[in-house]
């Protein structure tokens, strides 16, 4: 782990390898986990809790993010904590029929309490977001109950957490791009290593991607 105590711009790891549907089977023996690809921006939050920087994956600051969403809720000290994520601004519809917009939903921590977590293996990283964020998809709201197959709440309105998974890969990619929210998977190594990101191609050594075809895209 690096100190990280002042704010500078870190570019999120990005898969650049692609796989074709048909030959995700090949990556069902336990080094590899999947989390769902969103379809929003990339997204990453740098707060220490008094001062926030939310950025997109080319270091230019996201516009039009909701001030609903309160970022520094994301630090649990005044320290520094960088969180890599989706913001979804492109109103696509999600699993219950409507569009979802204007939430975040992380899928990795780079910094955490003022240490940028370089060396810290993916697994690592996910079970620090696991113990501050629980996975739990369903909650109680004055409205009624609200739950996702596919996404995870947290304590913070409007902010999510993308699940993993470790098996059955071809069956949720079925089923996942179903939804127009989603964009296929992402498969990870566990055991991978967190690279810097001094450039925006970064880490994809341990990432490749799977997603579904579309009029402008086919593997």
């Amino acid at each position: 782990m690096i100190p990280y105590l002042n704010f500078n711009y870190i570019y999120p790891p990005r898969p650049e390898f692609k796989v074709a549907p048909e030959e995700l089977y090949k990556f069902e023996e336990n080094e590899f986990l999947a989390q769902p690809k969103y379809n929003g921006s990339c997204c990453l939050v740098f707060t220490n809790g008094d001062t926030c920087y939310v950025y997109n994956r080319h270091k230019n600051i996201l516009s039009n993010v909701s001030t609903d969403i309160d970022f520094n809720q994301l630090a649990k000290s005044d320290h520094w904590y960088v969180y890599a994520g989706e913001y979804l601004n492109k109103s696509k519809i999600g699993e219950h029929g409507t569009k979802l917009n204007d939430k975040f939903i992380i899928w990795d921590i780079l910094v955490w309490q003022d240490q940028y977590l370089v060396g810290e293996t993916l697994a690592d990283r996910l079970i620090l977001l696991e113990e501050e964020y629980p996975s739990n998809r369903m909650r109680v709201t004055p409205e009624g109950v609200e739950s996702y197959e596919h996404l995870c709440f947290t304590n913070i309105e409007n902010v999510l957490k993308a699940p993993a998974y470790t098996c059955g890969f071809t069956k949720l990619f079925n089923q996942i791009i179903e939804v127009d929210l989603y964009e296929g998977l992402v498969l990870k190594k566990a055991n991978s290593k967190l690279n810097f990101g001094f450039n925006e191609i970064n880490n994809n050594d341990w990432q490749v991607k799977c997603r579904k075809p579309t009029k402008i895209y086919k593997f």
